[in-house]
């Protein structure tokens, strides 16, 4: 007698969840369009809204089941992720140059440039992180398949960068669903957003800012992360971090 209860229960959580999702949704695009000309105040607005539409359904930064982490224990998580995002810019950086598809010099260093770019790549990583991964994730449920998990989030991923990006190449897209892929696999591995989020962090500050003049002066015909370079580099990570997460996600995020 208490399974219809219990599954009414779960279908209006489901619900809830979906609404408060689309409701996220159209408010990170609407200030997109309201704030078109300010990307930098647009990008922290939109994670302000992410964070407080996705939170409210329980997308946690950590793992909600296990003990509260210490400053120590998001710091190990967070250097792990900028670690593995880091790498795998300075690969995408070395593929590009070494097919040639771009050329290398090195870039005027400017801090201020810096700085404003690592805030407006981690207001980025969040909240696409939390908008196209932790909520995704939590509407499909615990009982969703890791291959569902994984397909859906790579579709959520696409959808949204050719919803903001019409003009977007089919190699741009391409690397959307890998990466989208691989950070779904990290929030699965950490039950939580801190991983993913620094790892798409370090991985747009090294392709971006990093890479465009600040430090480094990587020039092409084309975006860095729309090259055919990038397409192998997005796709090793997705397999990656498969790899790597695979057999330890034991149980569903």
């Amino acid at each position: 007698m208490k399974a219809k209860p219990n599954a009414r229960a779960a279908l209006r959580e489901r619900a809830i969840a979906v609404a408060w999702g689309l409701a996220t949704l159209v408010g990170v695009l609407v200030v997109g369009v309201v704030l078109s000309q300010n990307h930098t105040g647009a990008v922290l607005a939109q994670v302000v809204v992410a964070e407080f539409g996705t939170g409210r359904v329980g997308v946690a930064w950590s793992d909600p089941l296990a003990a509260m982490p210490t400053a120590k224990d998001i710091a190990r998580r967070a250097g792990r992720g900028f670690s593995l995002g880091a790498a795998a810019g300075v690969m995408l950086i070395g593929a590009t140059v070494a097919a040639r598809a771009a050329t290398l010099e090195i870039g005027d260093f400017g801090l201020a440039a810096l700085v404003s770019g690592f805030v407006s790549c981690a207001c980025v990583a969040a909240r696409d992180e939390l908008l196209l991964r932790g909520l995704v994730l939590r509407v499909l449920g615990p009982n969703a398949a890791y291959e569902a998990k994984l397909a859906v989030c790579a579709v959520a991923g696409v959808a949204f960068r050719f919803g903001t990006q019409p003009a977007a190449t089919w190699a741009a897209l391409v690397v959307t669903t890998f990466l989208s892929i691989a950070s779904a696999c990290l929030w699965l591995r950490d039950r939580g957003a801190w991983l993913a989020v620094a790892a798409q962090t370090a991985f747009l500050f090294v392709s971006g800012p990093v890479s465009q003049g600040a430090i480094l002066d990587v020039r092409g015909s084309a975006p860095i992360d729309t090259t055919i370079p990038a397409v192998v580099v997005a796709v090793v990570a997705a397999i990656s971090a498969i790899a790597w997460t695979r057999k330890k996600v034991a149980s569903p995020s």
